[in-house]
């Protein structure tokens, strides 16, 4: 059996039981621009392609079925008036076509079948259509929300609010404290053990907006136990934690990893990409580019982080959760990962319990090398124009956005 070493640093607490983990493609797209999310941004790497996956859990001792995150509403236009201004100034594109509402229900979920719902965070591409579920589904958040001021109790009380204020109502809103005295720290977080039997962890990640969570569940149980962390936005982008001492790039990247594209040779030295670390190219030559990971969090103005250095130190965490081979590292906007993995939109009896035995970890691991440029060239094209609405082009879109959004500064409301 192979000794993974990294599960000693790790120390998450033995169990026996699990719950079945199924991801599900939210068909949210967003287009945003690099300098926000990674640096240094390179020439030909000025946006990110983020897609948006959100998780269906289920607790079979219990009979409770959750989601971890919703994806962005369908109906986009209808978000408070802050989230639409920053759409509308901010954001080159957007495109959802279903909600996940209607994916869980196309697939025989009733949205009455889900006990509680646990967002990441507050953040509009992750709290989706919640105000749809019923009063009987509990909405989990992390530490600091209840007491943020400027979130409750939603838009349209609150004008500044992010958050719709038909989602928090009429519903029993549970903020997780993680607890020091009661609760282990895992891999260096704290750490809520949210069913009480060792089978789905909430983790404090702190950095990207107040209250950040992921979640850890476990996949397979006893001493040689396999999970899957949710990573919600801890980070948006895998090169941020990849590659790493634990997991450096290999001599050849793996033909299975690359697309089909002139520039990449069969086999692909990973010099291709080892060469172009872009901390080469700032003239600071890292300790070694195939076991660093090629960008680091955003320290830009306009960063998505609220503490850049906090995320930072979180993604540092990550890296060691990533490098065991009994980790697997699912973040809300790896593209790869939707691409390659089995979803409840097309396959809905298949989860990823068996990640391991199916290879999926390799499977996923370097595909975000397709994403960077090429020689100066763009790597993967922009994977949506513009915006959309009711599946075809809205070319008022960030006209109409931006003056909805104009009443998030209004006096009359």
């Amino acid at each position: 059996m192979e000794e993974d070493y990294s599960m000693s640093q790790l120390k998450i607490p033995s169990s026996d039981v699990t719950v079945r983990i199924r991801m599900v493609d939210t068909t949210g797209v967003i287009v945003v621009r690099a300098i926000s999310f990674i640096e240094p941004v390179q020439p030909g790497h000025e946006i990110l392609n983020l897609p948006c996956a959100a998780f269906l859990i289920d607790h079979p001792p219990s009979g409770r079925k959750i989601m971890f995150d919703l994806g962005v509403r369908k109906d986009y236009w209808k978000l408070p008036a802050g989230p639409q201004k920053r759409l509308g100034m901010v954001t080159p594109a957007l495109r959802v076509d279903k909600d996940t509402t209607e994916i869980l229900m196309e697939k025989g979920i009733d949205l009455s079948e889900i006990s509680s719902v646990i967002w990441s965070h507050y953040h509009w591409d992750h709290t989706g259509s919640m105000e749809l579920f019923p009063s009987s589904t509990e909405l989990v958040v992390g530490p600091g929300f209840v007491s943020l001021p400027s979130l409750l109790p939603g838009y349209p009380h609150n004008p500044q609010s992010p958050i719709d204020s038909a989602a928090v109502e009429n519903r029993v809103l549970t903020e997780i404290a993680f607890d020091d005295a009661a609760s282990p720290r895992i891999g260096g977080f704290r750490s809520h053990d949210f069913f009480g039997d060792g089978s789905f962890y909430l983790l404090d990640t702190p950095g990207h907006c107040l209250g950040h969570i992921c979640g850890l569940a476990r996949t397979t149980g006893g001493s040689d136990s396999t999970f899957v962390l949710l990573g919600g936005d801890i980070c948006h982008f895998a090169g941020d934690f990849r590659p790493s001492r634990q997991i450096p790039f290999p001599p050849a990247i793996p033909c299975s990893s690359l697309d089909r594209d002139a520039y990449f040779p069969i086999p692909c030295p990973c010099s291709l990409f080892a060469d172009s670390h872009p901390s080469n190219a700032a003239g600071t030559k890292p300790l070694d580019p195939c076991k660093t990971p090629f960008y680091r969090i955003s320290t830009h103005e306009t960063a998505a982080y609220t503490d850049s250095a906090e995320s930072q130190r979180s993604v540092d965490k990550l890296i060691v959760f990533d490098g065991s081979p009994s980790v697997l590292v699912c973040l809300a906007h790896d593209g790869t990962m939707l691409r390659k993995l089995p979803t409840l939109n097309s396959n809905p009896e298949e989860d990823l319990n068996d990640w391991k035995r199916r290879g999926y970890k390799e499977m996923i691991h370097w595909g975000w090398l397709n994403e960077l440029p090429r020689n100066g060239k763009l790597g993967r094209k922009q994977a949506v124009k513009g915006f959309w609405r009711d599946y075809q082009q809205w070319p008022e879109a960030q006209e109409v956005l931006c003056k909805n959004g104009e009443a998030a500064a209004s006096p009359l409301l």
